[in-house]
């Protein structure tokens, strides 16, 4: 089996605008999930910007290591999670999430990221983007 990685795309408000999860689990298609989980996130991101007053780029929960970026041109959190074992440091963290945040800023304006209305399959078509990437 292989380790699981999730890439979760948010807006400073912490609204999902993106979800992708390279697990076959039922967790990975219930949308409840995936917005508490955006949820929580977004709350760790205020209480990490509130406390040190900067952005934090890693952390470990659980048995996942979670890893941060936010957008060059499009004010988006950018949040990669992945299962220890797939040993990712993050050096490597950082290339993929930069090389995401490339990839969908060259696919979506800051326009239509604007007027966005919350349906998450607005950009269902980045999905085999980042599998490429994620490979």
């Amino acid at each position: 089996m292989r380790p699981k990685q999730e890439l979760y795309i948010m807006d400073k408000g912490g609204q999902m605008i993106f979800y992708f999860s390279n697990a076959k689990e039922k967790l990975a298609d219930d949308d409840h999930n995936k917005l508490l989980t955006a949820s929580y996130l977004t709350g760790v991101l205020q209480f990490a910007k509130a406390a040190s007053g900067n952005l934090i780029s890693s952390f470990e929960m659980g048995k996942a290591n979670i890893f941060l970026k936010k957008g060059t041109t499009i004010e988006l959190f950018y949040v990669l999670i992945a299962e220890k074992k797939v040993k990712m440091n993050e050096k490597k963290a950082d290339k993929i999430l930069t090389e995401i945040v490339e990839e969908f800023e060259h696919c979506y304006t800051l326009e239509e990221i604007s007027n966005w209305d919350g349906d998450l399959d607005a950009c269902i078509d980045f999905t085999p983007n980042i599998k490429k990437i994620l490979r």
